[in-house]
């Protein structure tokens, strides 16, 4: 009897993170706060990139180049940290309304 309350508990928080996703992640202005969230995180490589080629820096297109990658890689926490500025940014305007 525990294990189906358990599984039935799971089940019923698992419908309410759906509900939550899709009011709050799927939406049209979301979109938006995603692109911004991902131009904050990549903020250090574009800097490195711009500051690299205009002073012809090799050391700092290297640095921008291996930010990317290695945030690029498949076990790193990108999407979640890009999703979580974004929902930040989103929660931040909503306030100020």
């Amino acid at each position: 009897m525990l294990r189906f309350g358990i599984i039935y508990t799971a089940f019923k928080e698992g419908a309410n993170m759906w509900k939550w996703i899709r009011e709050n992640i799927f939406v049209k202005d979301m979109f938006l706060y995603i692109f911004i969230g991902a131009a904050i995180f990549y903020i250090p490589a574009w800097v490195a990139l711009i500051v690299g080629v205009i002073t012809n820096n090799d050391l700092l297109i290297t640095f921008s180049a291996t930010y990317v990658l290695v945030w690029m890689g498949p076990f790193t926490p990108t999407v979640p940290a890009i999703l979580a500025i974004a929902i930040f940014i989103k929660e931040v305007i909503k306030r100020k309304k």
